[in-house]
């Protein structure tokens, strides 16, 4: 085995760890030593029946041996752990270790047997992408789970079958292969943004297969001419391929073969139940099959539909299977089979035939196969065998190690330095490991800066998961999360799916519009219309007293949607009645009155004197570099723009805007730092008590290592705990004070307070929102929010205050699976037990205090087993928070809580959260529960439960729908929208303007609001391009190139907004790359827009065609002048007049087919002419 992968620090940075510590020949030959020691014993075995039992590992012991192992050998092996999460950490510090191409990890799938739901299509494709390579031959070392070991999977010749190779110049019906693609377990989308996402427009197919980059094949009638990777945020091409492979994203594979096999061995069972058997099943299943669909919950027919084989008859026989931890191995062992059972007897009530279950999980006694060889691998220095006889085997052979964990070392530099001169005298090898570069040069400047000679020992880079103390290997590791005693992130990243967010929601036919000409109407759809014998697209609205415009797609621009207060339906406008006109007169007029006090205020602010802080010190560089994650592009840039202002001499009001999990508060960290290490306090302002507690811990364990005093007031703390706290702060004796509203009590003094961070501002009253505007008048300020009030996202949005978006996810998150359904004791056992099977947690929520104890007495007397806790705001302070503590640090399973836990608590081991009586919820709040789960690399489940049989409200019926159609990452915006909808903009904008907000439309209503603050700044923000084009030529997308509805819109408001040549252009290329060639309509399209801009320079406003040619129709006082005219008559074509009737008008002759090209030249004729004037 070569070890060649990413990890180390200078000229190893390229190599695996492994090799970092095999140039230090102590290092190096103290682990060599120990494998040789394992390979000699494994090689004595009397059988296979007797295994090895090696002993003594710990700490991070266990991946360094077994990868020294393969160094060694060569060869491969397959390590199983007991769960998910320890299989995970195994697998990432065997990859830091040997490097990731030396490495297959298959995961567990994140559903049980039987569950209704189907597992992550991400999830199962890194299963195949292992199973493929294990498939072709590999001496790699192969992690997994018991539970995934024990499952049934596709057999390897299915898998030979399920998988689609194609080259460029093959010949493929394009029908069939996305035929295909569904069977194996993908589906359509108008747009690909995760893995298992598929979709066709025209002679393009993209398809998101397992891996980093979704693929896209473009066919020439039925020959594939181009493969290639493309980027999912931008959707544009990467790197191209000649030949690509498909992977399946799902254990079933629904062809004809496994739906006839299925079906009769359900009429087999059918048969033997005989006159009791319920015939509905079949016909149930026959209707769910019919389309050869990957139905959610198919999965529970697996060894019926054909998956009956193991991981294990993938493996080359006489391979080593080394046990992780056997006793822990047989606990997770009998915890399965005591889960299955209770789940498929909840299916039984409505399918009650099923596989047994045998069928569908292999029982752990057949593991033990003779045609491999086994270890097991215990941290315990015991003999015998650890599990008692586990899977059947008689004890073998016996290697013992001793080996520690190392200990925490709180950061003291100059311990370490003893200890690793100490060591470096006796022989021994350190190896310092640290997350990433810039912790490794940090601990390098900590070392060298304390007394003496500094030790030959330098960080390496790599993110194991811990270090160990090796004597017998003359041998230590140290990792950075251990010498600072820090938390220690997950590094885990497998699959990518789309951050992307739009601004503004498409229409969806049938809501109301607002027409800037014409008014208040009913948006219908698009539709295709043919003048002439040119084909346009047009937005269908349609008025009072049947009345219908049909206004071009290049004109949408000029329509915005319609949303006023409780979202009243209002009036539809009627055409040509003069009255519209009148109404937004009016209504522009108190605009500007508006925008012109909004505007005293910001420049009253901005002309007060604020305090200008210093450039980043070296220290605030070393609080950035200790960051555990990488940031997001957009996360770096809200910190530089925060820099930026603070910097500035005026004073900062930005509001930062991001989903829930995006990485606000990092933001509000480096903020506050950055405010403390130049000599001023910080206050963060927080909307409850848990998440200043939270905010608290989170700023304290960031700041550790830096002379930063961080305190938390609240309710948690005693009187006496608080004037202490109070009387420090007024001395300047604490840097930064987290807390709630108490805050902005008059009894709380800073010395100098610089920085105040807001979370949640929407979330204080109004008493509150009048203090913060008084500390808003004397410092900075930096308010976070997932979900803005609309008048703060849209007076940001307008330019009124500065914003920061991140609208990026972390790498590698997915989105949250959100269901709606009535209230089940089924549900809620099967939606609990599949989140402790993959080792997480679950949030209950139910919002009543009177119930809630006998909330949580159900669930312990539906799932015994399960640890169980409630919480709600009415405790008693130290309760709370001693069942908050005790439920971060894993003492309970269940926590059922009132909606405290709604705002800001980061809890990653959290991923299912269960809402009681979700219609009771507003929008947002539902939103932010929602958001309590999702923060790991683990899809998360949210269910909404709504009680059974009882009709809902209207408004509750569309928040419910909404959060369900809203499960994309980065959502936050369109839930602020929806929401406003919904509750209505009520009073926000003020009495005085309530009015003209209903006539118009809150949409309209700010965007004339942007218009005019930006005309009362001087300029900013896109303007209308206000140029009619008429020409005879068809100008449109049609359906088989862009097939959804929503990106239709979404590219034709694109094309409207373009201003620039250039970007008609980049918008060509976009168009080649991400649909194919462009036909005819598609890129007269883009010319007419082109014409637009040239006509807008040239102050034509409207271009029409004719039966002899082109008019051009000049806006007043845009008329070219005498010496243009005389150029455009010498150069122009024969026939061409001028007219200046009620407007001037340049009449170009022009045959039909030449219209476009013929006013192109003109226009840019007209330019040069008015350049060298």
């Amino acid at each position: 085995m070569e070890i060649n992968a990413p990890a180390c620090s200078g000229s190893d940075r390229g190599r695996g760890l492994l090799h970092a510590a095999l140039v230090d020949t102590v290092a190096g030959e103290g682990l060599l030593e120990a494998a040789a020691r394992v390979e000699s014993a494994l090689r004595a075995l009397p059988s296979p029946r007797a295994p090895l039992l090696v002993s003594g590992l710990n700490g991070g012991a266990t991946p360094a041996l077994m990868a020294a192992l393969a160094q060694q050998t060569g060869r491969g092996s397959l390590l199983v752990a007991p769960d998910r999460k320890s299989s995970e950490q195994l697998a990432d510090d065997l990859e830091i270790w040997l490097g990731p191409a030396n490495v297959i990890y298959l995961p567990q799938q994140d559903v049980l047997a039987f569950d209704r739901n189907s597992p992550e299509p991400a999830m199962v494709g890194d299963f195949f992408l292992g199973l493929d390579r294990i498939r072709g031959g590999t001496d790699a070392v192969i992690v997994t789970s018991l539970a995934a070991l024990r499952q049934r999977i596709m057999a390897p010749g299915d898998l030979l079958r399920a998988t689609l190779r194609l080259r460029c110049d093959q010949q493929v019906d394009i029908g069939p292969l996305c035929a295909q693609l569904v069977q194996r377990g993908y589906r359509p989308a108008g747009m690909v943004a995760k893995v298992g996402d598929f979709a066709r427009r025209g002679g393009l197919l993209d398809v998101f297969t397992p891996g980093d980059q979704p693929l896209r094949i473009e066919f020439f009638d039925d020959e594939i001419v181009s493969i290639r990777r493309f980027e999912v945020e931008s959707q544009r091409t990467t790197d191209r391929s000649q030949e690509a492979v498909i992977l399946p994203v799902s254990h079933l594979l629904i062809d004809d073969d496994a739906v006839l096999s299925c079906l009769s061995r359900l009429e087999a069972r059918l048969a033997e139940a005989g006159e009791e058997a319920d015939q509905d099943q079949i016909h149930d299943l026959e209707a769910r099959l019919e389309d050869r669909l990957v139905d959610d919950g198919l999965e529970s027919y697996l060894p019926w539909l054909g998956a009956s084989a193991l991981l294990t008859d993938y493996l080359p026989e006489g391979l080593r299977i080394f046990w992780i931890d056997p006793v822990r191995l047989k606990e997770q062992s009998e915890l399965l089979d005591g889960e299955m059972p209770r789940l498929r007897e909840g299916r039984l009530d409505r399918e009650p035939l099923l596989p047994e279950l045998e069928e569908m999980v292999e029982p752990a006694e057949r593991l033990g196969l003779p045609r491999f060889t086994h270890a097991f691998v215990t941290g315990s220095w015991i003999a015998g065998d650890p599990a008692g006889r586990w899977l059947g085997f008689e004890p073998g052979g016996q290697v013992a190690f001793r080996t520690g964990g190392q200990e925490l070392r709180g950061g003291d530099v100059t311990r370490l330095r003893d200890d690793l001169r100490r060591r470096e005298a006796d022989g021994q090898a350190v190896l310092l490991v640290c997350d990433n570069q810039g912790q490794a040069d940090r601990l390098t400047d900590l070392i060298d800066d304390t007394d003496g000679v500094p030790p030959a020992t330098r960080p390496l880079v790599g993110a194991l998961s811990a270090g160990f103390d090796w004597p017998e290997a003359r041998l230590a590791v140290v990792t950075d999360h251990e010498f600072f005693d820090r938390y220690r992130r997950p590094v885990r990243v497998r699959h990518r799916s789309s951050g992307l967010v739009k601004e503004r929601a498409s229409l969806r036919p049938g809501e109301y519009v607002v027409h800037l000409e014409y008014g208040i109407g009913r948006y219908r759809g698009l539709e295709v219309i043919t003048v002439e014998g040119a084909q346009r697209e047009c937005l269908v609205v349609e008025y009072a007293e049947d009345g219908k415009v049909y206004v071009p797609v290049e004109n949408i621009d000029q329509i915005e949607r319609y949303s006023s207060d409780q979202g009243a339906s209002p009036p539809l406008a009627r055409l040509g009645s003069g009255s519209w006109l009148k109404v937004k007169g009016r209504a522009r007029k108190a605009i500007r009155a508006m925008a012109a006090e909004l505007m005293e205020i910001y420049a009253a602010r901005r002309a007060r004197p604020g305090h200008a802080f210093p450039p980043d010190s070296p220290i605030q560089k070393a609080l950035d570099e200790s960051f555990l994650y990488d940031e997001t592009p957009d996360q770096a840039t809200a910190i530089a723009e925060v820099k930026r202002d603070m910097e500035d001499s005026q004073p900062m009001d930005r509001l930062v805007c991001g989903d829930v999990g995006f990485g606000k508060t990092e933001v509000a960290i480096r903020a506050a730092f950055k405010a403390v290490t130049a000599g001023k306090q910080v206050a963060v302002l927080c909307p409850t008590t848990l998440l200043a507690q939270q905010h608290g811990e989170t700023f304290g364990e960031r700041y550790r290592d830096f002379p930063v005093r961080v305190e938390t007031i609240s309710r948690f703390r005693t009187p006496a705990e608080q004037k202490d706290i109070l009387d420090r702060c007024a001395a300047g004796k604490v840097d930064l004070l987290v807390g709630t509203h108490r805050l902005l009590s008059r009894d709380v003094r800073f010395k100098d307070l610089g920085l105040l961070v807001i979370d949640e501002e929407q979330r204080f009253g109004v008493k509150h929102k009048e203090r913060i505007k008084e500390l808003k008048r004397q410092v900075d300020v930096i308010t976070l929010s997932a979900t803005p009030i609309p008048r703060t996202l849209y007076l940001a949005l307008m330019g009124a205050r500065d914003m920061s978006l991140i609208n990026t996810p972390p790498r590698d998150r997915l989105p949250i699976h959100t269901e709606l359904c009535a209230f089940s004791k089924q549900v809620l056992v099967e939606a609990i037990l599949r989140e402790l099977h993959r080792g997480g947690q679950v949030f209950f929520v139910h919002n009543r205090v009177q119930t809630i104890e006998g909330t949580a007495q159900l669930i312990r007397e539906l799932l015994p087993n399960v640890r169980v806790a409630w919480a709600h705001g009415q405790m008693k302070e130290e309760k709370l928070e001693r069942i908050m503590t005790d439920f971060l640090a894993h003492e309970f399973d269940v926590l059922v809580a009132t909606a405290i836990i709604e705002s800001g608590l980061d809890m990653p081991r959290v991923n299912t959260i269960i809402i009681d009586r979700a219609d009771r919820f507003g929008l947002a709040q539902l939103y932010q529960l929602r958001g309590r789960v999702g923060r790991s690399n683990h899809r998360a489940f949210a269910y909404l439960m709504t009680p059974p049989g009882e009709r809902l409200t209207p408004d509750a019926r569309r928040r419910l729908a909404a959060l369900e159609e809203f499960q994309a990452l980065g959502s936050g915006y369109h839930i602020a929208m929806r929401d406003l909808e919904i509750r209505g903009a009520g009073n926000l904008l003020g009495e005085e303007q309530h009015g003209h907000m209903e006539a118009i439309g809150f949409d309209l209503y700010c965007r004339l609001l942007e218009e005019t603050v930006a005309e009362l700044q001087g300029g900013g923000g896109v303007a209308p391009l206000d140029v009619k084009v008429d020409l005879r030529v068809s100008a449109f997308l049609p359906d088989d190139y862009v097939g959804d509805p929503q990106q239709k819109m979404d590219l034709y408001r694109r094309v409207a907004r373009l201003r620039k040549q250039a970007g008609c252009l980049r918008m060509a290329e976009e168009f080649r790359d991400r649909y194919g060639r462009m036909p005819a309509p598609v890129e007269n399209l883009l010319d007419i827009q082109r014409l637009r801009i040239l006509a807008g320079s040239a102050g034509v406003a409207e271009i029409k065609a004719t039966r002899q040619g082109v008019d051009f129709f000049f806006a007043g006082g845009q008329e070219p002048p005498p010496p243009i005219i005389q150029g455009l008559m010498e150069s122009g074509p024969k026939g061409l007049k001028f007219k200046a009737v009620d407007q001037f008008i340049m009449k170009v002759p022009a045959a039909r087919e030449e219209q476009l090209v013929v006013a192109s030249v003109m226009l840019e004729r007209l330019l040069e002419l008015r350049d060298k004037e």
